[in-house]
């Protein structure tokens, strides 16, 4: 069974975006991923059989459409703001619909949108990742996506603005709101395959991935024991409180726990427990094998990890896709490092060097710097947005790849030369 190896998701600093990034080891996608990519790839072998007539050309028609609700779409797309919507004192969802009103494809519970946003002031859009909040109940393709972003204070202490992009989304996009955006994608997802308990942990913002697993493992695998449990402050800070406790009345196999640090005197009835979400409450709740999905702050991230693997859990059995920018680690490619390399912006028609004495500088940032604007997000290897195909010539990593690199292709944000020359399709 493929895992993600001590994946998890920490949605703390870039307020529900999916856009920072622990530098872990990445095993094969999870079964889903693998059965949607089979699908596809038997689907577009039928599809590119069709033959000339009339007739082949309506089952080219039938199986085009199917194929669009099926596959992603390339590059940008236009989407409108339908529903803007308050969660809690500090997230707020939005409702994204197709502005060509074509046909979405289905998403795995887990995923991000990466979004281009178009902010006054800025030189360049600003992108940002946030996780798909909610989950499809039928079996038809969604008619729409929800992101949920949480408002990003300045951080304390610190001399800086709050959050641009969240303050940006919460201030200034409203219903109607034209935003282009990226297909789904993203490897921290539910395995429905297991038959172990499925444990859902999270604190703030966290939760937004969480109940997109939540409904998708009702939905997909009801028999399993399901445990939901969610650490805030109290119900000002509790965002789809609603929604879980009414999916909590209707399936019997989903057990409810949530944390309030701070409750006040009429949140009775809506908490469990009165504290944070640690490990000794994990290991008072959950009894026998289960898998462990985690989404929270860094701090939470750790501390919860930690505690666990010190329980026995194995690391196997530990998901989670870290948020926080990490530092670069060393190297690990046996690639010869080089002195200075050639590089060649093919779709730009930009040739610049690379120069070895200032050997942290990744491609993204050569291109970046001399006038070539490919598209970015997380900037360290982990939502997939820069991957670019390798033309000719080899690369090196700074730091390991959590987002899976097709063959031929290089995450250009964490990746340097290592050959004289180098081709990129940008």
């Amino acid at each position: 069974m493929g895992l993600l190896l001590l994946k998890g998701l920490v949605a703390g600093l870039a307020a529900g975006t999916v856009a920072t990034f622990g530098i872990l080891t990445l095993l094969p996608a999870s079964p889903q991923a693998n059965a949607l990519e089979r699908a596809q790839a038997g689907l577009r072998q039928t599809t590119s059989g069709a033959g000339l007539g009339g007739l082949a050309g309506l089952l080219w028609g039938a199986a085009e459409q199917r194929r669009r609700r099926r596959n992603p779409w390339q590059g940008w797309r236009r989407f409108v703001v339908q529903r803007k919507h308050r969660e809690s004192a500090e997230i707020t969802s939005f409702e994204l619909r197709p502005v060509d009103g074509g046909p979405l494809p289905r998403f795995l519970a887990g995923q991000f949108l990466t979004l281009e946003l178009q902010i006054p002031g800025q030189a360049k859009p600003v992108l940002r990742t946030y996780s798909l909040s909610d989950y499809p109940g039928s079996d038809a393709p969604p008619d729409h996506y929800r992101i949920s972003v949480k408002r990003e204070p300045a951080p304390k202490g610190l001399d800086v603005p709050p959050g641009l992009a969240s303050t940006y989304l919460h201030d200034q996009v409203e219903e109607g709101t034209n935003l282009n955006i990226r297909p789904p994608a993203g490897n921290f997802v539910l395995d429905s395959d297991s038959t172990e308990a499925i444990v859902l942990v999270s604190n703030g913002v966290g939760i937004t991935p969480m109940l997109a697993m939540l409904k998708a493992a009702l939905k997909l695998c009801p028999q399993r024991p399901i445990w939901f449990v969610h650490g805030c402050r109290n119900s000002d800070y509790h965002a789809f409180q609603s929604d879980v406790e009414a999916l909590a009345g209707a399936h019997p196999s989903l057990h409810l726990h949530v944390a309030y640090s701070r409750p006040r005197p009429d949140d009775e009835g809506h908490y469990q427990s009165q504290g944070y979400v640690d490990g000794a409450l994990l290991q008072q709740l959950i009894q026998g094998p289960a898998a462990y999905y985690l989404c929270g702050s860094p701090a939470f991230m750790d501390s919860l990890v930690m505690a666990l693997q010190q329980a026995g859990i194995e690391p196997e059995a530990i998901r989670f896709e870290r948020f926080s920018q990490a530092p670069r680690a060393t190297p690990t490619t046996t690639a010869t490092p080089v002195n200075s390399c050639e590089v060649q912006f093919c779709r730009s028609d930009r040739r610049v060097t690379w120069d070895g004495s200032n050997p942290e500088q990744s491609l993204l940032e050569l291109a970046e710097a001399n006038g070539v604007r490919p598209p970015s997000a997380c900037r360290a290897g982990v939502c997939g947005t820069c991957t670019t195909r390798v033309r000719s010539g080899k690369v090196d990593y700074l730091a390991d790849p959590t987002a899976v690199v097709p063959p031929g292709s290089a995450l250009i944000c964490i990746a340097r030369p290592a050959s004289d020359t180098l081709e990129l399709d940008q």
